[in-house]
């Protein structure tokens, strides 16, 4: 762990490795802490007290914080503890900490937080007192009543009223664009040309997942404790130089006195970013001003609904189609709530814009994109999930065109893949498409997918007996279970050229010393790409693996300054450390070791993105994953089986296969938690093919996340011919469903035997 070290310039060394949980550490006499949280989502504080708090507990308040009591990032900041205004129900007030944790839990609740409006509050809080005591009240009672009405506080005097404006939604980020006839003309008159006047099909439809972190994992928090003048501190975070910095001014403790102890991060979506950090900061200042070791446990109802991962974002499609089933026209309007802020409100803005026509080419694009705030807690980012909501809306839509105008899901994706006439010589007035998404990987993926699950087939039998089932009667047969398949395609990138909050300019160091060591300076990954880099770099050497080591200390002043997510382990480092070794060996016998070699991605890889355009190629690389979802419904107990699960990937070369495979496999069961809410979904055949292709190394991580809920939800839709546009499901919804389904067939047969007689 990170122990104090000094290097030959004196200097004092971290580690970024990653040892265990952060709730597996504890010491002697430690003290549990509990969040105190506003009961309000609006209002300003006049006091927060506990009278009679019992010896060696403690309540900290913003006006304990010795520095900076606001955590800055990307100039937007957040209150460690909210000392004045609240910006969202549950926002922390202060932190009680003490000896028992049961204690501590009764004490939260005794905790008086009183608010400006607290006299008005308690007046007309008496005055309903009273009537409740004198339910057979006389006239005169009423009379009483009356008059201590009209003593109460005029409301002009406690309620600020600049403070409500203050917090009101803002719009805090935007994108817009424009293609095709969007360029030329109003959006109005393109609108009316594309979806009015052109007789084409039209289809419109608005699309929401909700990503939930599973019950069973760690929720988070953090344990700190002062060993003399330095803090340690142990929490799951993944920006460590942001966290030592943001300690740091909260406390007026040196860096160098502040030690991050990084744990493993629990969880699908780790919150290792941003909203760690403040769990960070609060247990510090609790440790450093009670001298005391101190931990934080968020509770699984902190968890749901004040560490949400990712944000809640709502797209909507209105598509014109040509009868060869070629997208004439695309309007996306994105709706993204990032609640009280979040300081990556432009990166999610544009991730999700480019991720919402995935790699789909329309004559005519327009998409606007607007982020606002709410008085929801605060969101954060994942890095590897960040596009996923984009994802499922536009497989869905595509799933639902497919549908409605009976073409094969594949023929659709293929048709819609590359512009129209790409072969053919473009006229000089004719634009090509402005983004350019590579999709070597597609056809592969798709291909493959459709064979081993024998997609085409099932999809034509359960498609025509859900007609069949609408015309005749949608009153299911209930001795049948009700059967859907669903296919999605997406893919996932490693780096972004865009303007970002982020450097994703993966750079790493390898140097070989005397006695063939080799020592690559990186944070560690996973211990399956750790053997992929040492196998890599010994082969090129031509030394053991076991004298390739992977180095993560670092000096203070060298701690990486991005997010370890934005570092892509596989793929791009891999490449880099390729070079690196190749350059090495081409040294190392005409030049005295230790031989050094520091590579980074090319400068002429970002030229290829203009970011005041807002078109180009945005990504580095792209991995394509193609996946295939087949489900039974029970029509008795409305519970959903999942027959098969299929899924292929182009990932580029594969560097170990059999690791590729578990890492996908538990991805794919992570998913199957989160699926139907407060439910585990099982699945005992899964399917996982990687294709052998000669495209660059890519990133497998989040591909699942991308493609299975809407293949999933794409099957639900067509198991019960009425589209479901958000998850997770509920089995109330499903029930709903398949029971308005149900009389909306019995009102029709009702209708034809009326018209019969």
């Amino acid at each position: 762990m990170a122990a104090r070290k000094k290097n030959a310039q004196d200097k004092i060394i971290r580690s970024l490795d990653t040892e265990g949980f952060y709730s597996d550490y504890s010491k002697a006499g430690m003290l549990y802490a509990k969040l105190i949280r506003s009961p309000s989502d609006s209002g300003k504080i006049k006091d927060i007290e506990l009278e009679n708090i019992p010896e060696g507990y403690f309540l900290y308040t913003a006006k304990d914080i010795p520095g900076s009591k606001t955590i800055s990032i990307n100039k937007a900041s957040s209150s460690v503890f909210a000392g004045n205004s609240i910006s969202y129900r549950g926002e922390p007030v202060a932190i009680l900490i003490g000896p028992d944790e049961v204690t501590v839990n009764e004490l939260a609740e005794k905790v008086n937080i009183t608010f400006d409006v607290g006299n008005f509050e308690a007046a007309l809080d008496k005055v309903i007192q009273k009537q409740k005591t004198n339910k057979h009240s006389s006239e005169a009672d009423f009379s009483d009543m009356a008059e201590l009405i009209n003593d109460l506080p005029s409301l002009n005097n406690v309620i600020d009223k600049s403070h409500f404006e203050e917090f009101l939604a803002k719009e805090v980020a935007t994108r817009e664009v424009k293609f095709g006839l969007y360029e030329e003309k109003t959006i109005a008159e393109a609108d009316k040309i594309l979806f009015e006047e052109s007789g084409l099909f039209t289809t419109t439809d608005t699309w929401q997942q909700t990503m939930v972190a599973p019950k069973w994992q760690e929720t988070d928090g953090a344990f700190a404790y002062m060993d003399g003048r330095d803090l340690h501190i142990y929490t799951p975070s993944r920006w460590t130089s942001f966290v030592q910095k943001s300690i740091s001014e909260s406390l007026k403790l040196p860096s160098e006195n502040i030690y991050i102890h990084k744990t493993k991060s629990a969880g699908v979506f780790p919150n290792g970013l941003w909203r760690t950090s403040h769990l960070a900061v609060q247990t510090a200042m609790a440790a450093f001003l009670s001298k005391k070791p101190v931990k934080l446990v968020l509770s699984q109802e902190e968890q749901e609904h004040f560490m949400i991962p990712g944000v809640l974002t709502t797209v909507a499609y209105k598509t014109a189609l040509e009868a060869n089933g070629r997208i004439s026209a695309l309007k996306i309007l994105i709706d993204i709530d990032i609640g009280a802020s979040n300081p990556f409100a432009q990166e999610l803005t544009d991730r999700i814009t480019l991720a919402s026509f995935s790699y789909y080419k329309p004559k005519n694009l327009y998409i606007k994109t607007i982020t606002h705030t709410s008085k929801k807690s605060p969101t954060t980012i994942c890095i590897h999930n960040i596009d996923s909501q984009a994802f499922f809306a536009i497989e869905n839509e595509v799933q639902k065109i497919c549908n409605q105008i009976n073409i094969f899901p594949d023929e659709f994706r293929l048709i819609n893949a590359l512009p129209e006439d790409t072969d053919k010589k473009k006229s000089q007035n004719e634009k090509p498409f402005p983004f350019d998404i590579p999709t070597n990987g597609l056809e592969a993926s798709l291909q493959t997918v459709l064979k081993d699950s024998d997609f085409n087939r099932k999809y034509a039998s359960f498609h025509m007996e859900a007609i069949d089932r609408i015309e005749k009667s949608s009153k299911p047969f209930f001795a049948l279970p009700l059967r859907g398949v669903g296919l999605a395609s997406a893919y996932s990138v490693s780096g972004y050229s865009g303007v970002t909050a982020f450097s994703y300019d993966s750079k790493i160091e390898v140097t070989l010393y005397k006695d063939d060591r080799l020592v690559i300076h990186a944070i560690k990954p996973s211990s399956v790409i750790q053997e992929i880099w040492k196998n890599t770099a010994a082969a090129i050497l031509e030394i053991p693996a076991e004298n390739v080591e992977i180095d993560s200390n670092y000096t203070i002043d060298t701690l990486p300054a991005s997010p370890e997510d934005t570092f892509t382990s596989i793929g791009i480092m891999n490449e880099l450390i390729r070079k690196c070794c190749n350059e090495i060996q081409k040294k190392r016998f005409h030049q005295p070791l230790p031989i050094s070699s520091k590579k980074g991605v090319q400068k002429n890889t970002k030229k290829k993105w203009d970011k005041e355009a807002f078109r180009g190629t945005p990504y580095y690389t792209s991995s394509f994953a193609s996946a295939v979802v087949e489900i039974e419904l029970d029509t008795y107990t409305y519970n959903e089986k999942i027959k098969g699960i299929w899924i292929s990937i182009d990932c580029g070369e594969l560097y170990d296969q059999a690791a590729a495979v578990r890492t996908i496999r538990l991805e794919v069961q992570q998913e199957l938690t989160m699926l139907v809410r407060d439910k585990t979904i099982r699945c005992d055949a899964i399917h996982i093919r990687f294709i052998k292709s000669d495209n660059k190394s890519g990133q497998i991580g989040g591909l699942v996340h991308n493609v299975l809920p809407a293949a999933f939800s794409s099957a639900i839709s067509l198991a019960v011919t009425k589209q479901l546009t958000s998850l997770p499901c509920t089995e109330a919804r499903l029930f709903s469903l398949i029971k308005n389904k149900t009389r909306t067939g019995e009102k029709k047969e009702a209708g034809s035997s009326e018209g019969s007689k």
